[in-house]
């Protein structure tokens, strides 16, 4: 079986990423990105498990063998969203813009004092949403993270702007739900991942892109748990425009605040069911924005019960209440995506 994602050794140096870093800040964006092809091309080349699962998720999402020219693509689209990072943390001139949409209801809510749960993916770039908010220092975030993946990249990152560091708690760290929700409280926003699960972690059973994967069902009790309302968030990568390279930070209606004990079981279902929708959704509305480079529907501790897949109409309202997109799983139509 392939090693699981967290098995894996972070490649590269921190050597490397440090004189990465340096020349792409001192002389830009168009230099730090032709340094990109050569990088890229090295983990292209000897990263073989990578290729191999990102081979499967494109057979999934397509139905054919993607050739090798989708496959480097995809990699350069994140080698991108890394060099992104690296602007927006040190609050660079090259820095991306922003198009945020489906923001208001997060944002009537915290208008109310009432914090607000986001759902992510490694779709797109989390750090994209951290960035975004500088654009309203009144803004509360904490992003809940597992610790230990890739330290020398988030190392390298983390020197250009260590306050941001404030707003990174470890998942199952010091940080004790009592906390967590006192930030929801002050109308904090918590972002939360809801595709990776650590090994020997619960997981829950979906139809992701007609295959049956497991997705880790932690973040669904913690957001029960918080009882405040859970969107989903993804920051999708669309290339620049006119030299300005550009982000989408999009918010969907997940679930209302979880209800009492009693009907929380039901709850969790039809949030996991909601999430996996709009990921596969927006999996398949910007294909190169997935980056989860192992394959992910490989069986993880053992053999679990298959669950029925979720059908748009279902638990339309339900249990899980809130505010759901006029049709689960389908988002609103983004325009057109710009490549480079």
């Amino acid at each position: 079986m392939a090693r699981a994602w967290f098995e894996r050794r972070e490649r590269g140096s921190r050597w490397g990423l440090r004189v990465a870093r340096v020349l792409a800040l001192r002389f830009g964006r168009r230099a730090g990105r032709a340094v990109l092809w050569p990088i890229t091309a090295y983990f292209f080349c000897f990263h073989p498990e990578g290729r191999a699962g990102l081979r499967r998720y494109y057979e999934a999402l397509e139905g054919r063998r993607p050739t090798l020219g989708t496959l480097f693509a995809h990699y350069l689209t994140f080698a991108r969203t890394v060099l992104d990072r690296a602007y927006l943390l040190a609050r660079h001139r090259d820095a991306p813009r922003y198009e945020i949409r489906g923001f208001e209801a997060v944002g009537r809510y915290l208008d109310e004092g009432q914090g607000v749960i986001v759902l992510g993916a490694h779709l797109g770039s989390f750090e994209a949403a951290r960035a975004a908010a500088f654009l309203r220092p009144q803004l509360k975030v904490q992003v809940i993270m597992h610790a230990g993946v890739s330290p020398k990249l988030n190392e390298t990152l983390m020197a250009l702007n260590p306050d941001a560091q404030e707003s990174v708690a470890p998942l199952g760290g010091p940080t004790s739900l009592l906390a967590i929700k006192e930030f929801l409280a002050q109308g904090g926003l918590v972002g939360l991942m809801g595709d990776r699960a650590l090994a020997d972690e619960a997981t829950y059973a979906a139809d992701f892109l007609g295959r049956e994967a497991h997705f880790p069902s932690g973040p669904l009790r913690l957001a029960a748990a918080l009882r405040a309302p859970v969107f989903f968030f993804s920051a999708l990568y669309r290339g620049p425009v006119e030299g300005v390279c550009r982000y989408e930070l999009v918010f969907e209606p997940l679930c209302g605040p979880a209800p009492g004990t009693g009907a929380r079981g039901e709850w969790m279902r039809q949030l996991g069911e909601r999430y996996v929708r709009t990921l596969q959704a927006y999996c398949r509305l910007a294909p190169d924005n997935w980056f989860n480079f192992y394959d992910f529907w490989q069986a993880q501790s053992g053999d679990r019960p298959r669950r029925r897949p979720a059908r748009d109409g279902d638990d339309a309202a339900g249990v899980c209440g809130g505010s759901p997109m006029d049709r689960p799983g389908t988002p609103k139509d983004l325009g057109t995506r710009g490549k480079s």
